[in-house]
């Protein structure tokens, strides 16, 4: 059996997704057993000069620088002021006395004198009753029908008691006591402080200024155009799918995986990208001259089919001419964009996935054989 492989690449490729249109006509007198891709010849061109406006004509403002006149100004530096001057107090000395203890008149009593003598006292009144006596000659038989009454007089008692007698009333004497005192040393202000006023000038500074007489203006100067000659690809003849050329007919099963990555939404390869190709792909490409690789993209299911199908088919091909710009021929890279045919999970349109399970179907593989 005969197939036909037709890779991505710049002169002698095309992508695989047109391999169909091509498998009606096979290469003439083909080997048993082997496999061919047709090749691309490139259009062919002539240089050409042409001479392009750079710079069209056009005018350019020319400042008129503006015009002054220098006048003199008087200024006020400083404003007219006053000036206080502080004068202090004066004092003098002058001593005090101070009683810490005020001096009083002590008292110096004399008590009174006394002699011994009775004093009468009556202990009872005089006092005196009527008394009750029988009448013997009474005619009565009841004696109370004859009683005789009669006053009987008791004379007073005395009694003598012995009293003091005053002879001499009580007096006193007084004598001045002096207290304790201090004498302290203290500031009398003789006169209080005050402040004086002085009148201070104003300062005064002549200015030399420059007065805006005419204002700065623009004057159009003409310029005149500016051309270049620039050699362009003119194109004499268009090239196009002229030849078949052998590759091998098995691409390996297993492929290297590595974390290529591009600009969001585009075909552009970042700096740690080809760091990773430097390192993994045109190193093992370099040591094995014969080896063929194919270079195979992939994405995840978001996003329409043929976009997809695109981006992927424009970045297989970006890694393809990157290694082609560090010097592996072309005959040696085949450029395939898979864009979501060919998921590792079950993350195809209508199911529900993570970012990170969506991220696992978004890869660059890589076969060598």
């Amino acid at each position: 059996m005969k197939s036909i492989y037709i890779p991505f690449v710049f002169l002698c490729a095309i992508s695989l997704s047109a391999q169909e249109q091509y498998l009606e006509k096979l290469p003439d007198n083909p080997d048993p057993g082997k496999c061919y891709a047709k090749c691309i010849v490139p259009d062919r061109y002539e240089i050409e000069t042409d001479s392009v406006l750079k710079v069209p004509a056009h005018d350019k403002l020319r400042v008129v620088p503006a015009q002054y006149k220098t006048v003199n100004d008087e200024v006020v530096i400083k404003p007219a002021s006053k000036e206080y001057t502080y004068i202090p107090p004066t004092f003098k000395t002058v001593v005090d006395t101070f009683w810490i203890e005020e001096p009083y008149n002590k008292q110096y009593p004399v008590e009174a004198t006394f002699e011994d003598a009775f004093e009468s006292v009556e202990v009872r009144r005089k006092s005196g009753k009527w008394v009750a006596g029988e009448n013997p000659d009474c005619p009565s038989i009841n004696p109370d029908d004859c009683r005789i009454f009669y006053y009987k007089e008791a004379p007073a008692i005395f009694r003598e008691v012995p009293v003091k007698r005053l002879v001499t009333k009580a007096t006193s004497s007084t004598k001045h006591k002096g207290g304790k005192y201090k004498l302290v040393k203290r500031e009398v202000m003789v006169t209080p402080a005050r402040t004086e006023t002085t009148d201070v000038p104003e300062v005064k500074q002549t200015v030399e200024r420059r007065v805006l007489v005419k204002d700065e203006t623009t004057m159009p100067v003409n310029i005149p155009a500016v051309y270049t000659q620039v050699e362009k690809r003119v194109l004499v003849k268009k090239g196009g799918m002229t030849a078949w050329r052998e590759v091998p007919c098995t691409l390996p099963k297993d492929a290297i995986i590595l974390p290529i990555h591009y600009e969001l939404g585009s075909a552009k390869l970042t700096s740690k990208s080809t760091r990773i190709i430097d390192k993994h792909i045109l190193s093992r490409l370099k040591q094995h001259p014969n080896a063929v690789i194919e270079v195979g993209s992939h994405t995840d299911s978001r996003g329409g089919e043929a976009f997809n199908k695109n981006l992927s088919e424009r970045r297989s091909k970006a890694v393809v001419e990157y290694l082609n710009k560090k010097g592996i021929k072309t005959s040696r890279l085949i450029a395939v964009g898979y864009g979501e045919s060919k998921l590792l999970n079950d993350c195809k349109d209508g199911v529900s996935c993570s970012e990170n399970q969506h991220a696992k179907n978004r890869r660059t593989e890589f076969k060598f054989f």
